[in-house]
């Protein structure tokens, strides 16, 4: 059902440290993405998992939803879409950060398709939300502009033969946020379609680490 969220604790010995929200494709469902969540919270166990649902109804599937139509999309509204939803999204973290009492810059969003869409727009068009992204075969509406701020790490992973987002829109997001100094990470998976493999989600979580250990040791020097 559309507006569902399934939300899971950090393991019992810890408390949460981090939030990680995990933003399905469209035509799926949070359930689809709760097994993906599990893998990350086995490589950062003090970390509270939320799963929401998209916000409609699957066009194409009566039990799965979307997070905007992608009903006549094109490159032209594409950004109209994804922004009419980004107050609804920003509501949702928001929420989710007080009731976990995690602070904006350990919250992740994590996102596949669609979902990954989401979460690029959402630190780029509110700043300061969250503190890193891991998106999965997914682009950006629109690429960010000269000048733009995004002050999250931004990790892409994106299938070599994805046929449904080209490559290219990750190749060309990871130039434009290099351009733009953001710390972003690409891995294009030799062999893969649109699709969530164990190596490419667990090739997520570990760049996801390993910019949360990198930002650390920043701050020490």
């Amino acid at each position: 059902m559309p507006g569902k969220i399934f939300r899971f604790g950090p393991t019992p010995e810890h408390r949460a440290q981090h939030l990680f929200v995990f933003l399905h494709g469209s035509g799926a469902t949070s359930k689809s993405m709760i097994p993906i969540a599990f893998r990350f919270q086995a490589r950062f166990p003090s970390a509270a998992l939320v799963v929401p649902s998209g916000f409609a109804a699957s066009e194409v599937d009566r039990e799965a939803q979307q997070w905007y139509s992608s009903r006549g999309l094109t490159d032209e509204n594409r950004v109209q879409r994804v922004s009419a939803i980004l107050p609804r999204v920003e509501a949702l973290v928001r929420r989710e950060q007080t009731n976990c009492g995690v602070p904006t810059e350990r919250t992740v969003l994590i996102g596949f398709s669609q979902g990954g869409t989401v979460a690029l727009e959402t630190v780029k068009q509110v700043p300061g939300l969250a503190g890193a992204v891991v998106a999965y075969s997914s682009r950006f509406a629109r690429l960010p502009e000269n000048g733009a701020r995004i002050g999250a790490r931004v990790h892409l992973v994106h299938g070599e033969h994805d046929a449904v987002v080209s490559r290219v829109h990750a190749e060309r997001a990871a130039r434009t946020l290099a351009a733009l100094h953001v710390p972003v990470t690409l891995d294009i998976v030799e062999d893969l379609g649109h699709a969530l493999t164990h190596s490419a989600i667990c090739l997520g979580s570990l760049r996801l680490l390993q910019g949360i250990y990198e930002g650390r040791r920043a701050t020490l020097h």
